[in-house]
């Protein structure tokens, strides 16, 4: 009899132990689930102002508490995030892009992760064009200078420099380049072309006097000016930020040789552009017509 009772205490206290581990195991999984969810809540809110490093500590901190493709998705976009806009500051674009594909490609994402990743892929897209047309319009501009067309260097080059954002962590390595071609443009002398115009003025009223009588004063041949186009069409005047414009759109166009247009080509290819109805000039448009 007391055997029996003391097999019978024995199992129940076993019951009563095995109640006391299961609702245990309960707890503490009940207790997991709610940090994992703070955790996560935490990490959605640094996206959200656009933490990505802490998201990043906070999705990880989830990742560990309980293993889940959401907490694992999103601790891998926010790191690739945070390297994007690290490489983007290096300059080093192409491989920026690789890391927000990453994002933008990544299965059980977040959703505000995967949208900024895109609209920062754009501009990593922009910023690239900009600084291929920065360093054409360098290549050309030192070119001119070779050739002795210093002038129209200069106008290439201030062009550059007062680009909107060029002084920017982006581009300030091309503003410098410019800045420096810039300063060491040589001056122009006007004194010998002078003297020699004297000369020639002289010389001419030695010539025969049968010439004389061909009056040349009208021609706008004559004085070297007629090609000099007047900066105004429609009568609204044409800016240097309208022609900095134009030769934008030209580049856009695939035109490689923009940095050889003068100002008055591209005065004259905004007016014929705007004669047919057109705001964006064609390279066709710097003809005379």
């Amino acid at each position: 009899m007391k055997k029996a009772l003391l097999l019978l205490t024995t199992g129940f206290a076993l019951v009563l132990a095995g109640c006391g581990n299961s609702s245990s195991s309960s707890n503490s999984a009940n207790n997991n689930d709610s940090k994992y969810k703070t955790e996560m809540t935490k990490g959605n809110t640094a996206v959200d102002n656009g933490k990505y490093a802490k998201a990043s500590d906070h999705f990880e901190a989830a990742t560990k508490l309980k293993k889940t493709d959401k907490a694992s998705a999103s601790e891998k976009q926010a790191d690739n995030l945070v390297k994007a806009k690290s490489l983007m500051n290096q300059r080093k674009f192409s491989d920026a892009k690789k890391a927000l594909n990453k994002v933008i490609d990544q299965d059980n994402g977040n959703k505000k992760m995967t949208s900024h990743a895109k609209d920062l892929k754009k501009q990593v897209n922009k910023i690239q064009k900009n600084r291929n047309n920065y360093k054409l319009d360098i290549k050309n501009a030192k070119a001119m200078i070779k050739a002795g067309n210093g002038d129209q260097a200069k106008s290439l080059l201030e062009q550059v420099t007062k680009a909107k954002g060029i002084k920017g962590k982006y581009y300030s390595d091309l503003y410098t380049q410019a800045k420096t071609l810039l300063e060491s443009v040589p001056e122009t002398s006007t004194n010998d072309t002078t003297t020699t115009d004297t000369n020639n003025s002289s010389n001419d009223t030695n010539t025969d006097t049968t010439t004389s009588s061909d009056d040349q004063s009208d021609n706008p041949a004559a004085k070297g000016d007629f090609d000099v186009e007047k900066r105004e069409v429609g009568g609204k005047e044409i800016t240097d930020q309208d022609i900095a414009n134009a030769r934008q759109q030209l580049t856009d166009q695939g035109v490689k040789t923009v940095g050889a247009w003068s100002d008055n080509d591209i005065i004259r290819a905004i007016k014929n552009a705007h004669a047919d109805g057109r705001t964006t000039i064609q390279p066709s448009d710097a003809k005379v017509r």
